[in-house]
């Protein structure tokens, strides 16, 4: 692990999906990691869908609460969960073909290859 400022960082790693890949959602684990997720998206286009974690075992990626937020992640974007979005929110990635509406109403369909990603996380304080 390495130190900047006062975040001390946990060894990156990295995420290879093909185009069928999935990942389901969860609220990545505090057990193991501190207040800070965060991806470099490369390659390919996704769309992170959050959810509501609305009972602990939704914390731990088993069903999700009503409503959702879905943030598109164009190749050589980060994203950054912290606080509530870190805890209070599961995070997944939604299959290829997936359309994505902006906000002036333009659709955006998913058409991934694979999805490289680079993840960091903050040590547990």
């Amino acid at each position: 692990s390495s130190k900047v400022g006062n975040v001390k960082w946990l060894p990156c790693h990295a995420i290879d999906l093909g185009n069928d890949g999935t990942l389901s959602a969860h609220v990545d684990s505090v057990k193991f990691s501190g207040d800070i997720v965060s991806g470099l998206s490369l390659v390919s286009s996704s769309i992170m869908r959050l959810r509501p974690a609305t009972s602990e075992k939704d914390k731990d990626g088993n069903s999700a609460g009503a409503g959702y937020v879905d943030i598109y992640l164009p190749p050589m974007s980060l994203y950054v969960l912290s606080g509530g979005g870190r805890f209070d929110y599961t995070h997944e990635l939604l299959p290829c073909g997936a359309i994505f509406e902006t906000e002036n109403g333009e659709n955006i369909q998913i058409a991934r290859e694979k999805r490289v990603s680079i993840i960091f996380r903050d040590a547990k304080q």
